[in-house]
């Protein structure tokens, strides 16, 4: 299994995965993302301070696929899911909710496996979908399977309620289709939030700017294919 070893540098935060030749180093403002070979020549290695050692474990994120998977399909196979209906205010109302609960998902995660990690939210849209968002940049400095489990907390978080209301107040079952919309966007890797993220991490590769207009164009796409899919969704269920 996979860990990583964090050490100081001056004033900066040093990453390192020996086993495969990864290296982040954390300034004040940025991460940056080195070779072996421009790391060895930039980084003073006599100068690193070792503060800790962080281990893999995969039994975080794996419980939370099972459990997205689970409450998804039924939440499917029992509620007649729709992309939008004139229940839509209350519905909203409920999907601001789990947006809170959501983003307090990748929080307590990101903090639980890395304490020093900075929170800093925000919002955005992707495509025509209007997003807020945890700065997940610190998962940087976790190893594959934890950075997995903090892009998947947030959708995980909003499972719990799903469940939680299908048990216990069945009568809101159809209002909660914005939320389960939400889930869908946010897990599948189709545009690029958490599941997007989530799939990146376990190829073992990183987000990277491709330019503006190649951004915007791709994620045009990935939008409407992810609108296609969740029509397709509503006329299936």
């Amino acid at each position: 299994m996979d860990s990583i070893k964090i050490y100081k540098y001056d004033s900066n935060k040093v990453w390192i995965n020996e086993s495969k030749d990864l290296y982040f180093v954390k300034t004040d403002e940025s991460f940056y993302n080195p070779d072996k070979e421009v790391f060895e020549s930039v980084i003073d290695s006599s100068k690193l301070e070792y503060q800790k050692t962080i281990k893999d474990n995969p039994i975080y994120c794996m419980s939370m696929i099972l459990i997205i998977v689970a409450t998804i399909f039924t939440y499917l196979i029992n509620v007649s899911y729709i992309i939008i209906d004139n229940n839509l205010l209350y519905s909203t109302l409920i999907l601001l909710i789990n947006i809170v609960i959501h983003e307090t998902g990748h929080i307590l995660f990101l903090k639980l496996f890395y304490k020093e990690s900075k929170i800093k939210a925000g919002f955005k849209f992707l495509f025509i979908y209007p997003a807020f968002y945890v700065d997940t940049s610190y998962t940087y400095m976790l190893p594959k399977y934890k950075r997995m489990a903090v892009y998947l907390a947030g959708s995980a978080f909003n499972t719990f309620y799903v469940i939680l209301s299908m048990v216990f107040i069945p009568k809101h079952n159809n209002y909660l289709y914005l939320v389960v919309s939400n889930i869908l966007v946010n897990f599948l890797p189709i545009i690029k939030s958490d599941g997007y993220y989530t799939l990146m991490a376990l190829l073992g590769k990183y987000n990277k700017s491709k330019g503006k207009l190649p951004t915007f164009i791709e994620d045009i796409v990935r939008g409407i294919i992810m609108f296609i899919f969740l029509y397709l969704t509503s006329m299936i269920f």
